[in-house]
């Protein structure tokens, strides 16, 4: 069994669905970029936030085992602006 830790930085943006009066803005997820470490990972999601392109940024680890397609709960570094509600 080989686990190894991956470092993501997850984006959301807002979008609109429906039409009419039962148009909404829904967050949805953007981009996931991996990175090399959980500073890297939070750095990026701040400066992706930052720039004003996407309503949040979550940077966040995870623990993989390739070989049996086994991952972890997420362990969040960082969670900014609007990001869905964690399901405890």
């Amino acid at each position: 069994m080989t686990r190894s830790k991956r470092y993501i930085c997850q984006t959301y943006r807002h979008v609109e669905r429906g039409k009419g009066v039962a148009k909404q803005l829904v967050l949805v997820q953007a981009s996931a970029i991996e990175c090399k470490s959980s500073a890297e990972a939070e750095r990026r999601a701040q400066r992706m936030f930052d720039g004003g392109s996407y309503a949040g940024a979550d940077a966040f680890m995870i623990e993989v085992d390739v070989e049996l397609g086994d991952y972890s709960d997420p362990t969040f570094m960082v969670r900014l602006g609007d990001v869905p509600p964690l399901d405890l």
